[in-house]
């Protein structure tokens, strides 16, 4: 029992380990704009069962676009960003890190 519990506080310290190091260096990226291509909308669901037989299910939203330098990127976006852009459609993406901001096309503008 006694080790459960230190590999429990292990993966738990090492998950909040990477979202900070993640914060960071978002927080420490510049802001970057860039013709881009919307290549794919990719909807991954996790179900789960909790401890008391409850199933739950989350859904994420994926954008994936192609730079005009040939290499991909994808964002987890919410909703909203992800219903009002089009397939295939070239635009301005702008992003910071591994966050998504902006992508402005002659379709209009999205932000996050």
């Amino acid at each position: 029992m006694f080790s459960f519990q230190i590999i429990f506080f292990i993966f738990f310290a090492f998950v909040a380990f990477m979202g900070i190091a993640t914060y960071i260096k978002n927080e420490n990226s510049p802001v970057i704009s860039t013709k881009a291509q919307l290549i794919k909308k990719k909807r991954d669901m996790h179900s789960h069962t909790d401890g008391n037989g409850m199933m739950s299910t989350n859904e994420a939203l994926i954008l994936i676009f192609q730079l005009d330098t040939g290499s991909e990127i994808k964002f987890n976006v919410g909703r909203r960003v992800f219903r009002n852009i089009t397939e295939h459609e070239w635009g301005t993406l702008t992003f910071k890190g591994t966050r998504f901001l902006k992508f402005q096309s002659v379709s209009g503008s999205v932000e996050r």
